[in-house]
């Protein structure tokens, strides 16, 4: 047990070394779509920063700022590349599809802060969605997810202090 909280503290240490670079870091990865466990890192942002709520709200648009142009790089390959990802993605680009076809553009801002929304970039790109309304709503769909991730980590903080 004592080891496991000494590890936790030592990751927490280092993200707090990182500050901001990090937590911006961060949210590019997740605008990638790559496979990431950027949730958890947001979320122990939120902690180790301990933000108020204006500069939670800030930093929230500026990590949706940082993902919504990192997004274009798999917007991009889906624009360039739709052969290829329909072929190696098919499922994931199908489901995704489903949505797009359902929900319309707004399926860019509604699937972001689910699983799925990692693969709206590619089903834009493919699509061919103009890049303003998909930047816009990209950057619409993440930031409720960016800023709640900050404060529920933040609220962690005072959860901990108030049994410890």
């Amino acid at each position: 047990m004592e080891r496991n909280i000494f590890l936790i503290q030592q990751i927490l240490g280092w993200l707090d070394h990182l500050g901001t670079v990090g937590l911006l870091l961060t949210m590019f990865i997740e605008g990638l779509s790559v496979p990431f466990p950027g949730i958890i890192i947001v979320l122990a942002y939120g902690y180790v920063m301990n933000f108020n709520i204006w500069e939670s709200l800030l930093m929230a648009l500026v990590m949706s700022a940082i993902y919504t142009i990192a997004s274009f790089i798999p917007y991009l390959l889906g624009y360039k590349l739709d052969a290829f990802f329909k072929k190696r993605l098919k499922k994931s680009i199908d489901k995704a599809r489903g949505w797009f076809n359902k929900y319309g553009l707004w399926s860019i801002a509604v699937t972001r802060p689910f699983g799925i929304g990692n693969y709206i970039s590619y089903v834009a790109g493919i699509s061919k969605v103009k890049w303003l309304p998909y930047g816009l709503l990209t950057l619409v769909g993440i930031f409720p997810w960016a800023f709640v991730m900050i404060f529920i980590g933040r609220e962690a903080l005072q959860i901990v202090h108030a049994f410890f």
